[in-house]
């Protein structure tokens, strides 16, 4: 799969957690801006060992602006 904006991943899933390799990032405020789509799933636990595979910088997140109950998100 080849380098997308990561908005445009993003919006391709619903309540999916999401990982992307990331190829650009806008080194101002470190926000990683295009990627490849690594693996998609519901379940946070199969992302995570799906990451624990992958060498390179990733990136985790949920394809909805608001997280599943029970998760938070720290700055």
């Amino acid at each position: 799969m080849k380098s997308q904006p990561i908005n445009r991943i993003r919006k391709r899933f619903r309540r999916e957690w999401l990982l992307i390799a990331i190829e650009e990032m806008d080194r101002a405020t470190t926000t990683p801006k295009r990627g490849r789509l690594l693996a998609h799933h519901a379940s946070r636990e199969r992302i995570h060992e799906a990451m624990l595979r992958h060498k390179g910088l990733a990136l985790i997140t949920h394809s909805d602006d608001r997280l599943p109950a029970g998760y938070a998100v720290a700055f």
